[in-house]
This record gives structure tokens, sequence and C-alpha cells, in this order.
């Protein structure tokens, strides 16, 4: 009797246990990735339940390999710089400093850039096609497009295409507009506020702290498999891309998002539970929002053409949360659509929701 009450007990126990997540073969998943990609580093982090439950740091940060990477070793963020950048106006329109109903003629050159770019074959400008045949419509020029707007991706019309030329105009809008310089912005309403510490604002950040020292060099996979040492860009700081951060700089802002520290819980709750997606998903305050079995996506996912990439991936329904960084564009997000939400489609996205989501 005593030996079946046992046998029942573990039937019990073991389906709890083989719950748990298995964060090692995680980052052996992840160090495999690096090695096949030729990426020198990578730095990878996953929160749960408003707490970091993992982190790895792979590889090493120079050409020398002198240096491992470490918790303190920075990426350039490149468009993961966008939600932190949105939450920050957020905030600021929260607190009665910019109105969301600005236009983006605010901007005194809006008119004329967007003119010319309408003509460009860039296709979230002038119009196309995806390479999954979905309808990319052009930048809509007439259209007085808000502020508002703008964060949801709206400069081409009702429906979002992604468009960081015209979202990089943002901090122009707001100046325009008699608003604070947005490196401002960003301190004052994110950096302080959550303790994110060693994040530079672009190049000319006087507060960069060591953000700058610890960067990782950027290189490229050449086809014959030649790791590549590339030149650092000279793009400076705006709402579309510009921050050089560590994981744990981007966990101390995930967290306090979540726990309502930068904008209300209201806010993210509009985005899990009141924006309805349709088959392509949805672009609303700064982040891409898609369905995954079931489940709702808040994701962002970022490149510097030869460079660095990044991946900010969050479940909220689960609490958890996935940012990788890298100093090669391995772990972009290849054929990303600019009109259809798809991060499940990345492998180390993939591997993270099929192991990690309830």
């Amino acid at each position: 009797m005593r030996a079946l009450v046992a046998w029942a007990a573990l039937l019990i126990v073991a389906p709890l246990a083989a719950q748990e997540p298995d964060y090692e073969a995680f980052g052996e998943f992840l160090e495999e990735f690096r090695k096949e990609t030729g990426t020198p580093a990578m730095s990878a982090l996953i929160v749960k339940d408003g707490e970091i439950a993992w982190e790895a740091y792979l590889g090493t940060s120079d050409d020398e390999r002198d240096f491992p990477t470490t918790a303190e070793t920075t990426y350039y963020i490149a468009s993961v710089t966008k939600p932190i950048a949105a939450t920050a106006i957020l905030a600021e329109a929260l607190a009665g400093d910019v109105e969301l109903t600005t236009p983006m003629t605010a901007d005194a050159d809006w008119e004329e850039f967007c003119a010319y770019f309408a003509t460009t074959q860039v296709p979230f400008m002038s119009g196309g096609e995806d390479m999954f045949g979905n309808a990319i419509a052009p930048v809509d020029c007439a259209k007085p497009t808000t502020l508002a707007e703008m964060l949801d991706m709206r400069a081409n019309g009702d429906a979002f295409v992604y468009n960081p030329i015209a979202f990089a105009r943002i901090d122009r809008v707001i100046r325009g507009a008699g608003g604070r310089d947005l490196r401002a912005i960003v301190r004052d309403r994110v950096l302080k506020p959550t303790g994110m510490q060693d994040a530079a604002l672009g190049w000319r950040d006087p507060d960069a702290g060591n953000a700058l020292r610890f960067l990782a060099m950027p290189y490229h996979t050449a086809e014959d498999g030649r790791i590549v040492k590339q030149a650092l860009s000279d793009d400076d700081f705006r709402a579309a891309a510009g921050m050089m951060a560590n994981p744990r700089a981007l966990a101390a802002f995930d967290i306090a998002y979540d726990a309502g520290a930068i904008v209300p819980g209201t806010l993210r709750h509009n985005l899990t539970h009141d924006v309805e997606l349709g088959p392509l998903g949805d672009y609303r305050m700064g982040w891409w929002l898609e369905e995954w079995n079931g489940k709702r996506l808040m994701w962002h996912s970022g490149k510097d053409d030869q460079k660095y990439s990044a991946i900010y991936l969050k479940i909220p329904e689960d609490r958890l949360t996935l940012i990788v960084l890298a100093n090669t564009e391995a772990i972009w997000n290849e054929g990303g659509s600019m009109v259809q939400a798809k991060v499940s489609q990345s492998p180390v996205a993939r591997q993270f929701l099929e192991n990690f989501a309830q």
C-alpha cells in the first residue's frame, strides 16, 4: 500500500517538475547559434514575474578575444530604441509637456521630406508589396498625421505600415511644437526613474556613463565565413534608434514598465486586451503586436546593417520577457515584413516561445 501511495505521489510531482524552465538548454542553443552565425559577442536575459530569472554572456567583445562578454558589455540596440522612446513620450504627454495631437507638420521640413521620399524606391515610403504579397500602402503626405498616430506607425494611412524614416522625425516634431529635446525626455521620464545604468542616448549623450566604454565592436560574417570588423555608425539619437545599452539596462526598463512605474498600467492593458489584431498583427505605442498560439506578444527587433542586432520580446500574459543582443546582425528577423508582425519566424524567438511560453 505504501508503495502504491509513493507511486501516485510521483505521478503528481513529476509533471510539475517537468515544467520547470530549462534555462541551461536555452543557453546552449544560443551558444550554438552564436557560433554558427560567427557572432563574437551575444548577451541574453530572461525576466520572469518582475525579476531577472536567467542571464548569459557569451563569446568575446573584441577581435583579439581578450575581453569576455560580461553583464557590462553594451550594444547598439537600433530599433529597440523605439518602444523606450515612445514610452518616454507618452509619459511626457501625461505630464502635460507635449501634445499627442501635435501634427507631423510641426517639423518645418516634414512636407518637403515626405514629398521627396514618396518618390523613392523605399517600399514603406512609395508603397509596394512585402515578400508575402501583402500590400504596403505609400506614405500619405496629405494626411495630417499626428504624433500619436506616428507612435502607432499610421503615417501611411489607417492601417499600420512600419515606417522608421518617418518615425525618426518625431524629435523634430516635438521641438518644432516647443517641446524639450528628446534626449532629455527619455532620460528624465525613463532612464532616471527606472535606474537604467550605463545606457547611452546616442554618441553625443553627456551622461552616457560606461555605455560607450563597454561597447562591443560590430562585426559582419562574410559569405566565406570570415568575421569582418566594421566601422561604427555615426548616427546620433532619434526616436527610431541610437541607444546603446546592455540587457540589464533593458531589463530595468521592462520591470518598471510592467509595474506601471513609467506610464499607467492601463496603457499596457490596452495593448494586451483592447487592441484587436487582424491577421497581420499591429503596431501601437512603439510596439509590434502579434498573436502566437493564443497568446499576445509585444516585441521589437533591431538591426544596424552588418553590425548589430537585437530582440526584445514580451509575453505579458506569462509575465515573461526575453532580451537578446548581438554584435552582428545574426538575430535580426530576416525577411521581416513592414506590414506583418511575425517575430515568431525568428529562430531565437521561436526557440524561446516553444520552450517557455506556458
